[in-house]
């Protein structure tokens, strides 16, 4: 699989996991029978691919510059939440978002 492929999948398959566990466990509580849920069985199993189309981009990049990449996921995770839920950040936080995204650019080069 290509590198950037892999890469977006595992950004994308990560925020939904996220925003899935998020749904589940305000539908069903914190407990343990939260893990019941269907929305938190598919959040566990987006993490599940997600570290799976995460290990080729892993290989390739020295760990340094790779596991910051994830920080993206941050990214996906508050525009997701606004778009699917209504939750949308202040401007204050989106400023904290663009610095994420801005360190991960610079990790990058």
């Amino acid at each position: 699989m290509n590198i950037t492929i892999s890469l977006a999948l595992s950004l994308v398959l990560g925020a939904g996991g996220h925003l899935l566990v998020k749904e589940g466990v305000s539908r069903a509580g914190s407990g343990l029978w939260a893990l019941l849920h269907p929305a938190v069985i598919a959040g566990v199993t987006c993490y599940f691919l997600s570290m799976l189309a995460w290990l080729p981009f892993l290989a390739s990049k020295p760990v340094a510059q790779a596991v910051p990449v994830a920080g993206i996921t941050y990214m996906l995770v508050a525009l997701g939440a606004g778009i699917l839920s209504g939750q949308w950040l202040t401007v204050h936080q989106w400023v904290g978002v663009a610095l994420i995204g801005g360190g991960v650019w610079l990790l990058g080069k």
